[in-house]
């Protein structure tokens, strides 16, 4: 099982990928913007929001760190913005580890699949 960092940002993650690209001697190989993805139920998306970023990342030093823009029509909250991932085929594993978190704890969305995976 592998543990990933995702870091949120307000339309700001491809100067962090230039930035920690450089640093860390890594390119970014799966950037996928909000407009390259279909939601029927999505909400609609002005050209700056469809350029943002949904979903990039680096490997820094072996591990996995994912960026993501935060649009307008979602909340960004400083403070509130970096995820820890935990990466896994064992879902049995997953869900035991995500019941145990989630007791007592504010859940923000559900144990799923996502169109990331």
């Amino acid at each position: 099982m592998a543990l990933g960092i995702y870091i949120n940002m307000k339309d700001q993650v491809r100067e962090a990928l230039d930035f920690y690209g450089e640093i860390f001697g890594s390119t970014c190989t799966d950037l996928m913007t909000y407009g390259s993805i279909h939601e029927e139920d999505g909400p609609e998306m002005d050209e700056k929001t469809k350029g943002l970023v949904m979903n990039a990342s680096i490997q820094i030093e072996g591990d996995t760190v994912m960026f993501s823009d935060t649009p307008d029509f979602m909340e960004f909250i400083p403070g509130n913005n970096v995820t820890l991932v935990l990466d896994t085929n064992d879902a049995e594993k997953l869900t035991r580890y995500f019941e145990a978190l989630s007791d007592g704890a504010t859940k923000i969305m559900p144990l799923q699949k996502n169109i990331l995976v």
